[in-house]
């Protein structure tokens, strides 16, 4: 039995999604926005957390989150396993540690799920983004952040842009795979928020 906060995202806001808070709970809409985490949630049961289809309650996605974690955000990712019985495409979901000690105001997380090795700069740190989530960096109030990634010994700019924090936010920064077949500009999807315990909710 697990105790657990959560928020969720999709590149694509979703409809029609529902999960039980705990079992034989009746089910509850999940809400998504298209530019900043979701409200929070509360989940207490076994693993792994279901997400329901509203109408057919056929299963869409499932995360399991691990014990001990107390703030999640999930992150629903189209699969290529197939859609629901609407045509409705099935999710997998990324767990990220979403509380307060793991992304402090004043931090930056990147999530790199673009499909591209990606290497650069933020401020004046030398990064290199592989795929998946990487460490939360400090970047105080600020962040010039320079992208980019190599095709056919070519260097190009995947992704460039300043972010602006307030004094307590810290930023979600998610790549997502390039818009058109063959380009090499990243899809960007940038949160902003205060940790949780703050009592402000996300920017939509």
């Amino acid at each position: 039995m697990q105790a657990v906060r959560f928020s969720v995202f999709s590149p694509q806001p979703l409809a029609d999604l529902a999960y039980r808070p705990a079992a034989g709970a009746a089910l509850e809409k999940v809400k998504f926005f298209p530019t900043a985490r979701s409200p929070r949630y509360e989940y207490r049961g076994a693993m792994p957390l279901r997400f329901f289809e509203e109408g057919t309650q056929a299963i869409m996605a499932e995360a399991s989150v691990p014990a001990g974690l107390r703030e999640a955000l999930l992150l629903f990712v189209p699969t290529e396993a197939g859609a629901g019985p609407s045509g409705k495409p099935r999710f997998q979901i990324a767990v990220l540690d979403d509380g307060a000690a793991r992304h402090a105001a004043g931090g930056l997380v990147i999530v790199n799920l673009s499909g591209l090795a990606l290497s650069g700069t933020v401020n004046t740190q030398a990064v290199e983004l592989k795929s998946g989530l990487h460490p939360p960096m400090s970047v105080g109030r600020s962040a010039k952040i320079v992208l980019t990634t190599l095709f056919k010994q070519r260097t190009y700019t995947s992704y460039s842009a300043t972010i602006g924090l307030g004094r307590n936010e810290r930023a979600l920064l998610i790549l997502f795979p390039p818009f058109n077949k063959g380009s090499l500009e990243v899809q960007p999807r940038l949160l902003v928020d205060e940790p949780p315990g703050t009592g402000r909710s996300p920017k939509k």
